[in-house]
């Protein structure tokens, strides 16, 4: 939030809680004084109607279906915590923390889970997942979150939106989030809703930002779906522009892109319509419009901002419309633009780029990318952006207050808008298709109250929810215009005149609103209301039936047009008096015939009238003269003859069967009731020639409905007869029943026909018959009887209705709950006592699946919803509808529709869940259209809706007899097999667990189902036949049978092979008898000769074992007072490294010495060494490689085809695949996929021939790769857990050693762990102390002494810091003049024949307390001027030694041990019988004391890497679990081999290599009798991952020996392999720039040139590299790089 929205905020504090009335009416409202609201969200069900509402420390639940009425509310903040630390939050780990709000930042919902998600600023921002029915219960929530689960920002005012979408599928669900900058978490990214680990983006996606995220500033207004792409919409600075300036961006990704590289963002600019150079540059809300025949628009309201550097809006807004379609089209151009033709538009300079310093750019690929890869792939270039915007004009502006909020809708064609504004004014827009603005309506919600974004109408578009506090106000109020001309003078879209309802209303409020002319829009400026314009009669006479009475010869009434009690229109109507007109004129026939209202005057009767004859004489009409008093009556006829004369035939029989209906004929026609009694009938009089009756016979009566009723009354009679009435006056009051009389309805009166009449009150039970009596008539009797009842149980009504029960169809109803039951018949009333009838909210379905059946139908769909079970007639209908490309006439012809009935599952939830079988359709289905439906009573759902993809039906699957070759013969199974069925279409459309195989009465399990075969696992023993075919007496072999939906096959009979019983002769058993007793016998000698030797044994396994603890006992005290020295040590070693620190190497040289281990220079040093006028084209090439090596395809073929050349050494796969590893440093998602690859082709390599081999050397790239990739994943981890205890162990080890002689010749010493390495002599040197102060023997070489003052005088200080050791020399201080320079050999060394001896300081004579002195050296030829990293150094000098076949030797002389062979130094028993001069107990006994003094720091360290007591590294879950994924897909089950590749790829292909050499990660100085003694202790880790048991003995390994005990302690350790977890987070730290790229592309561009043609050849071979002109690129490359003449 920005700083007018905090103080709109405040002053929403302030306002106190009141009700606004507008034209007397209150709005549903909901305020609190203790918060400030922040973001609001709808349930998807409209008919729950539930409210939701985000606020800083509180969630609110609202019924909006119940005036905003509170439900729930949870309480969420304050707590305790900081911005800078780490959930969760305690005192410990966050000291600083204190109490602070929590701002909801998100809250949102998914409506397929129904689930409310709520994300606030505590806890770096973590989410819950809620119940939509509660929200006080939280569903899902982290209490260890990692940093790829922190989602929203943790600042207030910095910006979050989220969006939910369900993946294509719909087995996924995700959460788009994009959120401005506070840490280094990506703006854009997809998190997990419905699977582990929820609310993380790992192995979803992220938009990788290089550039500072800072400086982007990122504001996110909104987020959208449409089709299969997403859509944000941010304002950020443009910091490719000189002014920095922030701008609108509307960016895309593809729903299904979980690399982001779809990613494109183009500038949204809004601008003035009448100043073009004046701009709206601040999104502030928006939203998706969509209409019927313009497709989807985006509306946005803008601001306009100060300063590039002040994103803060200003009051100047506007109204922008954007049609998406065009906003789709901006996009895609720059896509293409950025694919094929770098971006570029000629004329126009680069329109497209690659955005936030990525390194990569746009390319000229083939034009057939951008069909085959509208997506991207790895191999395109990604974050795209367009430097040219989309513009739109403002369709409306205000400079009053600032927008703030939009919501949008659509009525009659017309788009209306919603805004809020920042002075609490909600503006009602009207924009047409044409273009017009108008602002219809301005209505203050809160006056100086900011309208928040989260601006919603409801689902049905009735009302709309205004949040600065929570308001539900109608979107119109229309109810407020009384009449029909206000109405339209109101001019609101929403509101029109219901013409024959008489009231102001939306469109479909009024019933006859759909039809034309029944509702008139107001908003609509042509529109008129209702008039009479024009009568046949403006006026009438009185002569006509009338009960008006006036002395005027006029009278003025209104005339009204009703529907019903319905004024549709009116006008005046005028009722004349002719006669009176005669009177009033006084003037007679002048008077009448000159009157305005159409008198006649008849000559013969003198009176004036209004017919338009007289009965006798002539006629003088209106407005015609009158004649003279006196003159003679003479009249001229004239007498016109017409040529053609108007017949007119008349059938007196037809309709009129009885008298009554022959008399109502008209006159004219002179029809008769002719006849006797028996044969009378209608004729013309003139046809009759028997008697013409008069008078009609009496009525008959044929039929009485109903025969019985209530004694109240009110019961509708229908009588059916003939001679009933020529009209209802003759038998108006003359209807009785039972001697009741019964009211006629005249209305309901037909001819002769029918009586329908009302029953009175009768009084009391009476029965009776009906009666009717015509005026002139006679009186008719029923022959039916009907009774007046007490405890009326029968009557009519148009439902079903029985004797003892009542059908009836209930219509719907406006709120859910209890309503009473009363029936209602006649003028009774019933009432049901003690039930009560429930309505609930209708029936809803959310998920319909599968979505495919096959012709015959029956496939179980299971529909998901809510409510179901309150359905009685559920069924689902698939309509067939031929394709479009077919004629009309055809389509029409073989259109057809089929339904099917659902059923329930009865073991199911009835209200969630309706299992439907899909109905069997014919073979058109295959080539028609299919749509689906579930009617649901009245309701109706279309499968489109609810389903994941749309439904369709595939072809019936087939199934072959068990036994084909003769189906009649029975199928033979083997016990323990399994049944192998082959069919076709199989698995087209139906899983395995819906096949139902059946071998009689047993299930035969169904595993697998493929294409074209079943498999199914039978039962143990045969089952017996089926109770039906028992019946009919077939074969007793129970009968396979398989049922698909509605398919039943049945495949044969299935008889159980059972094995023979063989027979044992009688001769054999005899004879093993025999045997068996015999060796008994021997072993009951051999287990006495056994006891005896093992008595034996035990004596001297006593004797030796008293010896044994003797030693122990010996050594034991040794090892205390040796470790005890070493921990003094090692106390002051630790507080010499609080200052100090551990000398950890920083990441480059950490990388340099594991990619190019003995390599004197790495490419990490060197400058790229090309000419400096070629260094700019050969750095475009490299950077050309570099992107094609973003090209999976490309990096595994070149891959693949250097390892296939014979010249390919081991070593150059190392180099490549660390040259590899560098060129990708800074892509370590893709450079993880990669490994990935490789590592199933290399699985795939191994699965064929000895898996458990795999990953043993690094005989391939991959697992050179791998070791780089762990090394890389894991620094952190080695740095942060691991380093401290590693180094304590080293400076232990070299503390120990350096504490006994060492031969400086053999490297052998006195304290060692290594077999190999120990001094098997007795070299005591005394201890020296020089006054610097140091420790030395008097028995170490110079060189030695030299480095243990180094050691001890520049201990504070790391080893390349320290001067060369070549640099100095020892310089012995005897006195004032005394000075001598010491060296290991000069002339007073001793010679004894061909052995010199190197020079001591005992041979010196140097005493103890001496004084020495470092000084440097004056020669300018010394070595090792600085401290390189060299491979191998300090390395013991034997093979140095000779010279001049002098041999030197320090402490043993080396032949003293050379004779002995090397495999047989280990062995105590044969070194201890070739060799009687030493014993070996008294060396083991030195190994024994130097483990014992390190035990403490070797646990430690094991303990470090092993031990879970702090989290695993992500890297090694990940990676252990990449390899269980391997060894499921190719089928290993073996738990060893699994072990083994995880021993293999961690602890030996990284933790070994680490522990063997430390100068990896310090900058120490190792030795040879140091990595001897690493060497043991790495090896008895990799004994402590391995799981097979070693089987030690007498002849073991005396190294193996020495930790046999420890090993199988250590292997309690939960080791790295047996860990597992989907998480894996790459490093956060961004090493990329410390290394440098150029060169290490540059050295393999020369493999690449090595092998050009082999790698051209192989991307020529391959179809889709030639589709993506991979050799193209590569030529392109080589002619930069070396101006290779190539094929372009």
């Amino acid at each position: 939030m920005h700083a007018p929205a905090l103080n709109s905020t405040l002053l929403l504090l302030l306002i106190p809680i009141i009700f606004v009335f507008v034209h007397g009416r209150s709005y549903p409202r909901f305020s609190r004084n203790d918060t400030d609201f922040q973001h609001l969200v709808l349930h998807p069900d409209p008919s729950v109607g539930t409210v939701y509402v985000g606020a800083r420390d509180h969630l609110f639940q609202l019924d909006g279906l119940d005036g905003l009425q509170l439900q729930q509310e949870e309480k969420t903040g304050p707590v305790n915590d900081n911005k800078d630390c780490l959930p969760p939050v305690t005192e410990f780990n966050c000291p600083q923390a204190s109490r602070t709000s929590n701002h909801n930042k998100l809250l949102l919902v998914d409506p397929k889970a129904l689930e409310l998600i709520t994300c606030g600023s505590v806890h770096q921002g973590t989410c819950q997942k809620r119940s939509l029915a509660s929200i006080k219960k939280v569903i899902f929530s982290t209490e260890r979150p990692v940093d790829t689960q922190y989602v929203a920002a943790n600042d207030p005012s910095v910006s979050t939106v989220g969006l939910v979408v369900e993946l294509r599928g719909g087995e996924k669900t995700v959460m788009y989030v994009g959120r401005g900058y506070t840490t280094s978490h990506p703006p854009i990214s997809t998190r997990h809703l419905s699977s582990e680990p929820i609310f993380s983006y790992e192995e979803t996606a992220k938009l990788a930002v290089a550039g500072r995220l800072s400086e982007y500033g990122h504001h996110f207004v909104t987020a959208f779906s449409r089709h299969s792409y997403v859509y944000f919409l941010f304002y950020r600075r443009d910091i490719k522009s000189v002014s920095r300036e922030y701008r609108t961006y509307a960016a895309r990704v593809c729903v299904d892109d979980t690399s982001y590289y779809s990613y494109v963002e183009v500038p949204l600019v809004c601008r003035s319509p009448t100043s073009p150079s004046r701009t709206y540059n601040l999104l502030q809300a928006a939203q998706v419009l969509v209409f019927l025949l313009e497709g989807e628009n985006l509306l946005g309201v803008f601001s306009m901002h100060t300063s590039s550097t002040n994103n803060s809006p200003l009051d100047a807004s506007a109204l922008c419309v954007y049609p998406l379609d065009e906003l789709d089209k901006h996009i895609d151009s720059t896509r293409d633009l950025c694919y094929t033709q770098n971006g570029r538009v000629e004329g126009r300079g680069e329109v497209a780029y690659i955005e936030y310093e990525v390194k990569s750019s746009c390319a000229n690929l083939p034009l057939n990318t951008l069909k085959a890869y509208p997506c991207g792939s790895d191999h395109t270039p990604s974050p795209m952006a367009s430097r040219e915007p989309l513009e739109a004009k403002a369709v409306w502006h205000t400079s009053a207050a600032r927008l703030t909020a939009v919501a949008v809708s659509v009525r009659e064609g017309h788009s209306i808008a919603f805004m809020g504004d920042s002075k609490g004014t909600l503006h009602k827009v009207a924009h047409a298709m044409y273009g017009l603005v108008d602002v219809y309506a301005n209505t203050t919600i809160h006056r100086n109250s900011p309208i928040n974004s989260d601006l919603l109408l409801d689902q049905n578009g009735s009302n709309i929810y205004v949040m600065t506090r929570t308001t539900k106000r109608p979107v119109a109020e229309c109810g407020d215009h009384l009449d029909c001309q206000s109405c339209l003078s109101a001019r609101d879209p929403y509101c029109g005149w219901c013409v024959l309802e008489g009231r102001c209303g939306q469109r479909r409020e009024c019933q006859r609103g759909s039809l034309q002319g029944q509702w008139l829009w107001s908003f609509n400026q042509t529109q008129q209301c209702l008039s009479i314009q024009h009568l046949s009669l403006y006026n009438i006479s009185r002569g006509e039936k009338t009960d008006l009475c006036s002395d005027a010869e006029f009278v003025m009434v209104t005339l009204s047009l009703r529907f019903i009690n319905v004024t549709v229109a009116e006008t005046d109507f005028t009722f004349y008096n002719c006669s009176l007109v005669q009177e009033l004129s006084g003037r007679r026939c002048q008077g009448c015939v000159s009157s305005r209202w159409g008198c006649n005057w008849c000559v013969h009767q003198h009176v004036c009238t209004h017919k338009h004859a007289c009965s006798e004489g002539v006629t003088i009409y209106n407005q015609n003269e009158c004649p003279l008093p006196g003159a003679a009556r003479l009249f001229d006829i004239k007498v016109i003859f017409y040529s053609f004369f108007l017949v007119t035939l008349f059938n007196c029989s037809v309709g009129r069967s009885d008298c009554s209906r022959c008399r109502t004929a008209n006159p004219k026609y002179g029809c008769v009731w002719c006849g006797g009694a028996s044969s009378s009938h209608c004729v013309y009089q003139d046809s009759c020639t028997d008697e013409i009756k008069h008078t009609c016979p009496a009525p008959v009566i044929h039929f009485l409905d109903p025969v019985s009723g209530p004694i109240e009354g009110g019961t509708v009679v229908t009588i059916s007869g003939s001679n009933l009435g020529q009209r209802a006056e003759d038998i108006q009051n003359s209807v009785t029943v039972a001697g009741v009389h019964c009211s006629v309805i005249s209305s309901r009166y037909e001819v002769s026909s029918r009586i329908v009449c009302e029953t009175t009150k009768s009084g009391g039970e009476k029965s009776g018959q009906a009666s009717v009596k015509v005026r002139g008539g006679g009186l008719g009797l029923s022959a039916q009887v009907f009774s007046f009842q007490v405890n009326y149980k029968t009557f009519s009504l148009r439902l079903n209705i029985q004797e003892d029960q009542i059908s009836c169809l209930t219509r719907g109803s406006n709120r859910t709950g209890e309503h009473g039951i009363s029936v209602r018949f006649g003028g009774a009333e019933r009432h049901l006592q003690g039930l009560v009838y429930h309505y609930t909210p209708n029936p809803n379905i959310t998920a319909a699946a599968p979505s495919k059946s096959f012709l015959s139908g029956g496939r179980i769909i299971r529909v998901s919803g809510q409510n179901l079970d309150v359905v009685q007639e559920p069924k689902m209908r698939v309509t067939l509808s031929p394709p479009d490309t077919l004629p009309p006439r055809k389509r029409r012809s073989i259109s057809k529709r089929n339904e099917g009935r659902l059923s329930r599952g009865q073991d199911l939830n009835s209200s969630s869940l309706i299992l439907c079988p899909t109905p069997a359709v014919g073979p058109e289905a295959r080539r028609a259209r299919v749509k689906v439906h579930f009617l649901l009573d009245s309701l109706h759902f279309d499968f489109t809706t609810v389903g994941n993809e749309a439904f369709s039906y595939e072809s019936n699957p087939k199934l072959y007899p068990l036994n084909q070759n003769d189906p009649n013969k029975p199928y033979h199974h083997k016990p323990g097999s399994i049944i192998s069925v082959e069919g076709e279409n199989l698995d087209l459309a139906i899983y395995k667990h819906e096949v139902e195989a059946r071998i009689g009465d047993g299930v035969c399990s169904v595993k697998t189902l493929t294409h074209n075969h079943l498999y199914c696992e039978p039962p143990a023993q045969q089952p017996p036949v089926t109770a039906s075919k028992k019946q009919d007496g077939m074969d007793s072999l129970p009968e396979f049978t398989v049922k698909m939906g509605n398919l039943n096959f049945s495949l044969g009979r299935v008889q159980y092979d059972s094995q023979p019983q063989s027979t044992f002769p009688l001769e054999a058993q005899v004879g093993v008898g025999v045997g068996a007793s015999i060796v008994a016998l021997i072993v009951l000698i051999i287990v006495l000769i056994y006891r005896r030797k093992s008595k034996q044994a035990m004596r001297d396994y006593k004797k030796v074992q008293i010896q044994l603890e003797n030693l122990e006992t010996s050594v034991r005290d040794r090892c205390k007072k040796e470790f005890t020295d070493l921990m003094t040590e090692m106390m002051d070693m630790s507080s010499d490294l609080v200052g100090s620190g551990i000398p950890f190497l920083d990441y480059r040289a950490y990388a340099e010495r594991i990619f190019f281990p003995g390599h004197q220079e790495s490419p990490l040093r060197r400058d790229l060494d090309v000419p400096e006028s070629r260094r700019q084209t050969v750095e475009q090439g490299l950077v050309q490689l570099s992107n094609l090596l973003n090209s999976k395809l490309f990096l595994t073929k070149f891959i693949h085809t250097l390892e296939v050349q014979r010249t390919f050494s081991p070593r150059d796969r190392a180099y490549v695949a660390s040259l590899l590893t560098v060129a990708l440093h800074g892509k370590l998602e893709y450079f993880t996929d990669i490994l990935k690859t490789l590592l199933n082709d290399l699985v795939e390599q191994y699965v064929a021939k000895n898996p458990k081999l795999m990953l043993r050397r690094t005989e391939s790239v991959v697992e050179k790769l791998l070791t780089n990739w762990m090394s890389i994943c894991l620094f952190t981890f080695l740095r942060e857990s691991a380093g401290e205890s590693f180094y304590m162990l080293f400076r232990a080890i070299k503390h120990q050693v350096d504490k006994g002689p060492v031969d400086a010749v053999t490297g052998k010493a006195k304290y060692t762990l290594n077999d190999n390495r120990l001094l098997r002599e007795d070299v005591d040197g005394g201890a020296t102390t020089q006054t610097v102060p140091a420790k030395v023997l008097d028995c170490d070489t110079i060189t030695q002494v030299k480095e243990k003052l180094l050691e001890q005088t520049w201990k504070g200080t790391s080893f390349s810091q320290r001067p060369h050791i070549d640099s100095l020399h020892l310089e012995w201080r005897a006195g004032v003049a005394g000075h001598l320079i010491l060296s290991d050999e000069d002339l007073t060394s001793v010679v004894q024949g061909l052995w010199k001896r190197l020079n001591t300081l005992q041979h010196y004579k140097v005493p103890d307390g001496a004084t020495v002195a470092l000084v440097p050296r004056n020669s300018k030829h010394h070595l090792h001027d600085s401290h390189d990293y060299m491979p191998g150094e300090k390395t013991p000098m034997l093979d140095d030694g000779e010279e001049g076949g002098v041999r030197l030797w320090h402490l043993v002389k080396a032949s003293e041990e050379s004779e002995l062979p090397k495999h047989r130094r280990g062995s105590v028993r044969e070194r201890g019988g070739e060799r009687a001069k030493a014993i070996p107990e008294i060396y083991l006994t030195r190994l024994l004391s130097m483990k014992g003094t390190l035990q403490k720091f070797v646990d430690d360290l094991f303990t470090a890497i092993l031990s879970t007591s702090r989290p695993v590294p992500l890297a090694v879950k990940y990676f252990f679990d990449l390899l269980d994924e391997q060894a499921l897909q190719h089928n290993i089950t073996d738990p060893e081999t699994i072990h083994i590749w995880k021993t293999n790829s961690l602890p030996l292909r990284f933790w070994i290599n680490i522990l063997k050499n430390p100068q990896f990660i310090f900058d120490v100085q190792t030795s040879d009798h140091v990595d001897a003694v690493l060497s043991v202790i790495a090896q008895t880790f990799m004994d402590s991952c391995t799981i097979a048991d070693h089987k030690l003995g007498r002849d073991s390994p005396i190294n193996k020996l020495l930790y046999a005990r420890d090993i199988p302690r250590y292997k309690q350790m939960p080791t790295p392999a047996d860990v597992s977890s989907p998480i894996f987070i790459l490093p956060k730290q961004n090493y990329a720039a410390e290394v440098n790229c150029l060169v290490a592309l540059h050295e393999l561009y020369k493999y690449i040139n090595k092998y050009y043609d082999q790698i051209i050849t192989a991307l020529e071979e391959d179809p889709t590299a030639q589709k993506m002109q991979l050799g193209y690129r590569l030529q392109q490359i080589a002619a930069a790089v070396e101006n290779k003449v190539t094929d372009l």
